[in-house]
């Protein structure tokens, strides 16, 4: 995966989808009688209906304190009691990202970038993601989980104990201890009920020890995604009233399917698009839907967890 993220423009994306479809749409009408939109059109109109939009982050949004591992008769990390005592103030946020795609359409590629660093005086500082590569091989089995946090704010999974043996035998020894049963689940449960339905996925995340992170998400049936969550742990200097967090997503199409019936019509449509076709899914980015919101977290007075 490359490791390199540009982010697409997304008015731009539809003035070129709005173009695309307006030469497939002529050269197709002549086939069809003019009265409906040939199989080509139907594809790249079914672009412009796909919604990408993110969920509310103030939702899931939960100050970390010591008590909130005492209370569950967890031992916080020293280094992490010390920065909650004297320097910084930790929080937990969930954020949704919801993908509606429309008509058969098909994607190999979800881009999610969340971007702290719009407040100068205060930048929060990323501690750690959920998902990661790490955790790619537990996710392809499809099972629900719960998601947690441990004493070193790091994540800790519960699964179904009927799953566990068969899990720990397939996954990378440096997780193994992260994982347990369901019934002996111990952290700050984050994520209750985690679910990813998909297989053969590659997971790309970065961030941890900035103020902007990302992940990249490609799998085969990502159109069958449905919502994904992420989970972010952050820390800001202590008595901060307020950040500010702008999100991007994007979705791009696979262009094999995109292009697999253009063949009657490619030979007219114009050198742009022939040449942005035949790139296939290098490409695929300048045909990307997605959605840009931003949000100011109040953070005082938020409760605590405990």
């Amino acid at each position: 995966m490359n490791n390199e993220i540009i982010k697409p423009n997304l008015s731009e994306n539809n003035q070129l989808l709005s173009e695309l479809l307006q030469e497939v749409k002529t050269w197709e009408g002549t086939l069809s009688g003019g009265q409906k939109l040939g199989i080509n059109a139907e594809k790249i109109d079914g672009l412009f209906h796909t919604k990408v939009s993110f969920g509310n982050p103030k939702n899931q949004l939960i100050k970390l304190t010591e008590n909130t591992f005492k209370d569950i008769g967890i031992e916080l990390n020293s280094i992490y009691k010390q920065q909650m005592q004297q320097q910084f103030d930790f929080y937990y946020l969930t954020l949704t990202v919801d993908l509606r795609p429309e008509r058969g359409t098909k994607f190999w590629r979800l881009t999610c970038e969340l971007d702290f660093s719009l407040n100068s005086d205060s930048e929060p500082i990323i501690t750690n993601l959920f998902p990661t590569q790490k955790w790619q091989s537990v996710m392809n089995f499809g099972l629900g989980m719960n998601v947690g946090l441990n004493g070193n704010l790091d994540w800790n999974i519960g699964i179904d104990s009927s799953h566990l043996a068969d899990i720990l035998k397939s996954i990378p020894e440096d997780i193994q201890a992260n994982i347990n049963s369901k019934n002996n689940f111990q952290g700050f449960l984050a994520i209750p009920g985690y679910k990813y339905n998909l297989g053969h996925t590659e997971i790309l995340t970065t961030g941890e020890g900035n103020s902007t992170c990302y992940w990249q998400i490609q799998d085969p049936k990502l159109q069958e995604m449905g919502t994904a969550k992420f989970g972010i742990i952050f820390k800001l200097p202590k008595g901060t009233q307020s950040v500010t967090l702008q999100g991007t997503v994007w979705v791009e199409p696979d262009m094999n399917w995109l292009t697999a019936d253009i063949r009657d019509v490619f030979a007219n449509l114009s050198a742009n698009f022939q040449q942005l076709l035949k790139q296939k899914n290098q490409t695929a980015k300048q045909f990307a839907q997605g959605d840009v919101e931003k949000w100011e977290l109040n953070l005082l007075p938020l409760k605590n967890y405990s």
